[in-house]
């Protein structure tokens, strides 16, 4: 039914191109709140401190995820900041919102969207990384992909002039059966149904995270998901190459 909608729903800017669309009924696509890392951060606390920054801080760039980007950096603060000098790097000369909440999967991201976390902002590019929690609850890839895509339109949908910069699952220094095979097929699923989207640019950086073997590389990782201050450098410099491309 997914493919032939898509098949359905060809657009003018290429041959087979769609949209991408939010599924109802999919876990992955139900917004829902959550409070999982609550013994670090409590989730309503940190919505509620994104609606009043949005009263007074315009930002340029939005950069919504989990946890990887909730404690990189910036603001609104987070409990921690694993690589402060990353951001600054990553961001310079730039007003950034940071929208990252741990432990987050992308219904609920698409609650955080829903409730007001884009409203009353005009950025230029908002970069979305969100999925690798999703990975461990039993989501299949086709569903982990369609919720990465309904934040993709729901995000368009608040913000219709900004461009989007989605990014692949990064692999994970924990990985285990089946986890690599789906946060691959997720990523591949994401490249073939993104492209050509006018607004919206896929990038996988994941092979920037492995060693010659195909592994991930430890040194770059603090823990079996984090990334190090290593690892954010290079996701910074990645990053930054984008938006200097989307924003120019």
């Amino acid at each position: 039914m997914r493919t032939l909608f898509c098949l359905c729903c060809l657009i003018t800017f290429g041959a087979f191109a769609a949209e991408p669309v939010r599924q109802p009924g999919l876990p992955t696509t139900t917004p829902v709140t959550q409070n999982r890392d609550h013994a670090t951060y409590d989730w309503a606390t940190r919505h509620a401190a994104v609606l009043a920054w949005h009263h007074t801080f315009k930002p340029d760039v939005v950069i919504i995820g989990d946890s990887i980007i909730h404690y990189w950096g910036g603001e609104p603060k987070a409990p921690k900041a694993w690589a402060p000098q990353a951001w600054a790097d990553c961001f310079a000369g730039l007003k950034v919102s940071n929208l990252g909440f741990g432990w987050d999967r992308t219904e609920n991201v698409l609650w955080r969207i829903d409730n007001g976390e884009l409203d009353d902002i005009h950025p230029k590019v908002i970069i979305i990384k969100i999925g690798t929690n999703n990975t461990a609850v039993n989501n299949t890839p086709e569903d982990i992909a369609a919720g990465i895509e309904a934040v993709c339109a729901a995000a368009h949908a608040k913000q219709p002039g900004a461009k989007i910069l989605v990014l692949g699952i990064l692999p994970r220094h924990d990985e285990k059966p089946p986890r690599p095979a789906i946060t691959e097929k997720v990523n591949t699923l994401l490249a073939a149904q993104l492209t050509g989207v006018p607004w919206l640019t896929f990038r996988d950086f994941g092979d920037a995270f492995r060693g010659p073997d195909g592994v991930p590389d430890p040194k770059l990782y603090s823990d079996g998901v984090h990334i190090n201050a290593t690892g954010y450098g290079i996701l910074g410099a990645k990053i930054r190459a984008q938006l200097l491309a989307l924003m120019h």
